[in-house]
């Protein structure tokens, strides 16, 4: 976590373009404002859709997001001094962002270039809007390494909601709050996390997905036998790479669950969002071995949870 990341100014001027993209609205030839079911009659944000499962698209309640790599939807901004800050983040995530990171973590083997990288802006329109718990690479065909989350909150206060929630896998949990000119960042392949209710009127945030050349496999090659001899040698061993995603949603599975509800609601796609979860966990202990080895790591959790505080920032 970086405080402060970007100049107050600039993060400022940021926040401001933000906003004002958000704002717009599409218009008729004769100035009137139109509207559809597809985009609210926003002229560059758009609903949140996620792809789930191999034929579904679910939006997530009063999330809006545009995708800085749409040129058809934001090309007419490329060129506006309206958005000068705006675009230049996006420019000099094409490189900086790697060359920092690469610096400090070469074992990253982070790519570069136009394609290595996605940038999302996304505004919550508060109401309760969240995210449940999930990975950002959930496995092949992704490619994300690192996720990099730019906060641009001047007026969040305490209260407000839409922090944060990242859980290592048995460990602590962290809640990060979405504080003005605050970069989060962390492993987008092997980090459980979680942004939780917004009660602000608005919680705005620019996100950078790194590509990385990585084994990204989410095949589970372990013993259960041996893994329970020593089940916290386990979970740390877990902890460390990205096959924890085949175990996570039966270890969590009751704050999946809950997360999953908090966040759709009534919402289209919740019902098939929560039975695709009660089917992964019931195909996880349909395998005796595997089952014992999720009880034995719920427990295990719960010890370390019981032992240790959270992290608050």
């Amino acid at each position: 976590m970086v405080d402060d990341f970007l100049d107050s100014r600039d993060a400022d001027a940021f926040r401001d373009q933000l906003e004002r993209l958000s704002d717009a609205r599409r218009r008729t030839d004769d100035g009137c404002a139109t509207t559809t079911e597809k985009d609210d009659g926003r002229r560059y944000v758009r609903p949140n859709r996620t792809k789930f499962g191999a034929t579904h698209v679910f939006g997530k309640p009063h999330i809006y997001e545009c995708d800085l790599h749409d040129e058809a939807t934001l090309g007419e901004t490329r060129d506006d001094d309206a958005y000068a800050t705006m675009w230049a983040f996006f420019d000099a995530s094409e490189d900086g962002l790697a060359s920092a990171f690469e610096r400090v973590m070469p074992e990253m083997r982070l790519r570069r270039g136009k394609t290595s990288r996605t940038v999302k802006l996304q505004v919550n329109e508060g109401r309760g809007g969240c995210f449940p718990w999930h990975y950002d690479n959930p496995g092949p065909p992704s490619n994300r390494a690192l996720t990099c989350i730019l906060y641009l909150n001047p007026e969040w206060r305490s209260g407000d909601g839409g922090e944060l929630r990242v859980q290592p896998f048995c460990g602590v949990a962290a809640t990060i709050a979405p504080r003005h000119n605050r970069l989060a960042v962390f492993y987008s392949d092997r980090v459980l996390h979680r942004v939780t209710p917004s009660r602000a009127r608005r919680r705005y945030c620019a996100t950078v997905w790194l590509d990385g050349d990585f084994d990204n496999s989410t095949a589970l090659n372990l013993n259960a036998r041996e893994a329970l001899e020593d089940v916290g040698k386990t979970a740390e061993s877990l902890a460390r790479g990205n096959t924890q995603r085949a175990l996570s949603r039966a270890v969590y599975a009751d704050e999946y669950e809950a997360s999953l509800v908090e966040c759709m609601g009534d919402a289209p796609g919740a019902r098939e969002m929560l039975d695709a979860h009660y089917e992964h966990c019931r195909a996880v202990k349909k395998n005796e071995g595997l089952k014992r080895l999720v009880d034995a790591l719920r427990e295990h959790r719960r010890d370390v949870e019981a032992r240790e505080e959270e992290i608050v920032v």
